[in-house]
């Protein structure tokens, strides 16, 4: 039984991967702000900010999957959020790489998130492969830049294949985010934000979980993928889409985009900007989405928010 590291794993993505993971037999830890060795999946302390670890964490690990990173879309993107969205991410993975050189068994693999906001915010046709460029002058994407190269250290340093998932936007009955949208949509109040005509790219978090489970299992995966759905879809079809599935009606203007920078600032660009992010390479490796287009991704996150709000009024 191979012992898989997660940091993060408290999070929407950490939380599913773990329960797959277990399901498929692996053993699960987690480097988190407080020990509790007891919980269902246990964990030990790390604070990136004291340079402090629990070392024999790490020694455990086989495998280690690297999600931790402050919230990018929570708050607006003031001096320190931005300085503690960079460092929660690169300063992590370095106290990683620093305590695994110190180790005499090395973990075999790395896998470390990313977001595809690497190629920035611009609204274009263009078709961003995993061989595109970074954006310049975007904080986002200088982000991921730094993000993914101290993950790259890992194979540079070390030896250690590594894995990078730029990730798109999650849907998840747990994700805030999406249930953001849903909540105006049910009340007939959907609307595309900004022009609309920003492509979203989005993942079901099923399948965004199964990609992380295909870079464990097939020895072939390095590098980066785009964890993306093969699905081109801009802002407005979108939400026209989840209107379709919720069956509300879908006639309310664009919601500005100075509105949206009013109350997220420069966060905004998450948002109202996005191209179109290929997926062939992952699909290349072999992997098969289970949620290919939007409506049935939709679909089965809101049949899954029905059946948590039944069980909860069931509860009452």
């Amino acid at each position: 039984m191979k012992t898989v590291l997660i940091t993060g794993g408290s999070g929407l993505i950490g939380r599913k991967l773990s329960r797959l993971l277990v399901e498929k037999g692996y053993r699960v830890i987690w480097l988190s702000r407080e020990r509790f060795l007891k919980a269902e999946i246990p964990r030990y302390r790390w604070n990136y900010q004291r340079n402090e670890i629990e070392i024999e964490a790490v020694e455990q690990a086989d495998i280690i999957i690297h999600l931790a990173g402050s919230g990018i879309g929570d708050d607006s993107w003031t001096r320190q959020k931005k300085q503690d969205i960079v460092e929660s991410r690169v300063q992590t993975a370095q106290l990683l790489l620093d305590t695994v050189k110190g180790l005499e068994k090395k973990p075999d693999l790395f896998i470390s998130a990313s977001a595809i906001g690497y190629y920035g915010s611009d609204i274009s046709q263009d078709l961003y492969t995993e061989d595109s460029g970074a954006a310049h002058g975007d904080f986002l994407s200088r982000t991921c830049r730094k993000w993914e190269q101290a993950a790259f250290s890992f194979q540079a340093e070390l030896n250690i294949r590594t894995v990078v998932l730029r990730t798109g936007f999650v849907i998840s009955k747990n994700s805030e985010a999406f249930r953001k949208m849903v909540l105006p949509t049910r009340f007939g109040l959907g609307a595309p934000i900004g022009s609309g005509r920003q492509y979203l790219s989005w993942i079901h978090i099923e399948d965004l979980c199964h990609i992380y489970l295909k870079a464990i299992e097939d020895s072939g995966m390095k590098g980066v993928y785009n964890a993306v759905s093969p699905e081109f879809i801009s802002n407005a079809d979108f939400m026209h889409t989840l209107a379709k599935v919720m069956r509300r009606p879908f006639f309310m203007p664009n919601l500005p985009a100075f509105l949206v920078r009013l109350v997220m600032g420069e966060a905004a660009s998450i948002i109202l900007g996005g191209s179109r992010i290929s997926s062939r390479k992952i699909q290349d490796a072999g992997y098969q989405f289970l949620y290919d287009t939007s409506e049935k991704a939709i679909g089965a996150a809101l049949k899954a928010i029905g059946e948590t709000e039944k069980r909860v009024r069931g509860g009452r």
